[in-house]
């Protein structure tokens, strides 16, 4: 979980700087789906809870960078 925090940080710190390269964007999707796989698993509600956030923010940050191409 610690791992899946810090690349949505980092993507979205960099997407803040600049766009986002395809294979970022893509490794943007992938960290997305991780979590969807992994949050019904978290039984601790602050965890569940933060971990949604952090996910929230990963999905925000590609909607981002699927704006600045159109």
């Amino acid at each position: 979980m610690v791992m899946l925090d810090a690349d949505a940080y980092g993507y979205a710190t960099s997407a803040l700087e600049r766009p986002l390269t395809q294979q970022h964007r893509a490794g943007l999707t992938r960290l997305a789906a991780v979590f969807d796989k992994v949050l019904p698993a978290i039984e601790d509600e602050y965890a569940t809870t933060y971990c949604t956030h952090v996910r929230d923010m990963a999905v925000l940050t590609a909607e981002v960078e699927n704006l600045r191409e159109k």
